[in-house]
C-alpha cells in the first residue's frame, strides 16, 4: 500500500509539470479576421491577426508587436499573406497587392491589421479563398471569422485547419447547414482544448458517487454555463474577461481543495450541484470571452451562437461518456482515494498558479 502512495504521489507530480507547462491563458488570443468586399474587378482584403501567432515580426518575442517591429517586418508580412492567402476567380488567380498594416485591437484581442488588394481581369461573379495561414508553421489552433461582402451579399464562415477552403458564389444560395455545423465543431474543439475547464469537470467527477449524482454536477454546470454564454455574447450583461479568467481559476482550485474534504469524510456535500451551478455561471462567460473577442456573424447571429453551444455541450458529454464509467469502476478500489487527493492537490496548485499569473496579466 505504501508503494501504491508512493506511484499515486510521483504520478500525481508527472502530471501536475506536464499540465503546468502550458500557459496561464485558458483561451488564447488566436482568432483572425477577415472581411473580403467584392468591388467589381477588385477583392478588398481587411485581415487582422493578433500579436501571438505573429512571430517573425515580434523580434523582441515578447507577444507583442510594436510599431518599429512592424515597420521592419512589414515586407515579411506581406510575402507571408501572399504566399498563405490565395484568391481565385474561377482558374484565374487575382493579383495580389499589399496596401498596408497598422496596430490595432479587436476587442481586447490586439494584434495587426491589415489591407490587401486582389484584382481580377473581369468582373468578379465568384470567389475562392485559399487560407493556410499559421496552420501547419506557428498555430495548429489558428482560426480565422471571415465576412464576404458583395453588395446586399453577405456570407459568414471562418477558417481553421481542417477548413481552408471557401468558394463563394454570387447567386445568394448558401448552405446554412454546413456552416452551422462548422460552429458546431468549433465549439467542441473549444471545450477539449479548454484544459481550466475540463480539470473543473474531473474535480467534480472524481468524487461522484454514481450516475445520478455525475448527472446533477453536470447537468448544473451545463444549465449554467450556457446561460451566461448565452446572455454574455449578446451583451445582455457585460463582464471584464481578465477578471472572469481569474475567477475561474480560484473556482477550480477551490472545487480541488473542497475535494481533500469530501474523501476524508467519504462523502459528497448533498448541495454540491448548487455550487457547481453557482461556478458554471462564471465558466459560461469564459466561454463567451471567446465569442467576444472573434465576433460571431451579424447575419444568422443567434443561430451560431446556439450552435457554438451545442458543440460545447456536445463535447463536454463525450468527455462525461468516457472518463465517469472508468472512475466509477476504480472508485472502490483502496488506492483511489489517495488518487482522488493527489490529483486534486495537483489541480489545487494549478489553479493557485494560473489565478496568480492572470492577476499579474491584467
Amino acid at each position: 500500500m505504501a508503494f501504491i502512495r508512493k506511484m499515486i504521489v510521483l504520478l500525481s507530480i508527472v502530471v501536475g509539470w506536464c499540465l503546468g507547462s502550458l500557459p496561464a491563458e485558458a483561451h488564447q488570443s488566436n482568432k483572425g479576421f477577415s472581411q473580403i468586399t467584392i468591388e467589381g474587378r477588385q477583392a478588398v482584403y481587411k485581415l487582422f491577426l493578433p500579436d501571438g501567432e505573429l512571430p517573425f515580426i515580434d523580434a523582441d518575442e515578447n507577444m507583442q508587436v510594436t510599431a518599429e517591429e512592424l515597420t521592419t517586418g512589414r515586407d515579411r508580412l506581406a510575402d507571408y499573406v501572399r504566399q498563405h492567402v490565395e484568391l481565385k476567380r474561377g482558374d484565374e488567380t487575382l493579383a495580389y497587392r499589399f496596401v498596408s498594416a497598422e496596430l490595432s485591437g479587436q476587442g481586447q484581442n490586439h494584434g495587426v491589421q491589415m489591407l490587401l488588394e486582389y484584382t481580377s481581369r473581369f468582373a468578379i461573379d465568384n470567389l475562392t479563398v485559399h487560407y493556410t495561414l499559421l496552420f501547419d508553421d506557428i498555430d495548429p489552433q489558428h482560426v480565422n471569422f471571415i465576412t464576404i461582402v458583395n453588395g446586399d451579399d453577405v456570407v459568414d464562415t471562418f477558417f481553421e485547419t481542417g477548413t481552408r477552403v471557401h468558394q463563394y458564389e454570387s447567386s445568394g444560395e448558401h448552405d446554412t447547414n454546413r456552416r452551422l455545423l462548422q460552429y458546431v465543431w468549433l465549439g467542441i474543439k473549444h471545450i477539449w482544448t479548454g484544459y481550466d475547464h475540463l480539470l473543473f469537470l474531473l474535480c467534480l467527477l472524481i468524487v461522484a458517487t454514481g450516475w445520478r449524482d455525475a448527472l446533477r454536477i453536470v447537468t448544473a454546470f451545463t444549465a449554467a454555463h450556457s446561460v451566461t454564454l448565452l446572455l454574455t455574447a449578446t451583451e445582455t450583461i457585460r463582464v471584464n474577461s481578465r477578471l472572469i479568467e481569474i475567477v475561474i481559476a480560484l473556482s477550480i482550485a477551490y472545487v480541488a481543495a473542497e475535494n481533500w474534504f469530501i474523501r476524508r469524510r467519504a462523502k459528497a456535500p448533498r448541495y454540491r450541484w448548487l455550487l457547481t451551478f453557482a461556478f458554471g455561471l462564471v465558466h459560461g462567460m469564459g466561454f463567451a470571452s471567446v465569442l467576444q473577442e472573434t465576433g460571431l456573424p451579424s447575419r444568422n447571429f443567434i443561430s451560431s451562437l446556439l450552435s457554438f453551444n451545442a458543440g460545447i455541450e456536445i463535447g463536454q458529454l463525450a468527455i462525461v461518456a468516457a472518463i465517469l464509467p472508468l472512475l466509477l469502476q476504480i472508485r472502490s478500489r483502496k488506492w483511489y482515494s489517495p488518487f482522488a487527493i493527489g490529483l486534486s492537490a495537483v489541480v489545487f496548485a494549478l489553479g493557485v498558479v494560473w489565478a496568480v499569473q492572470r492577476g499579474l496579466q491584467s
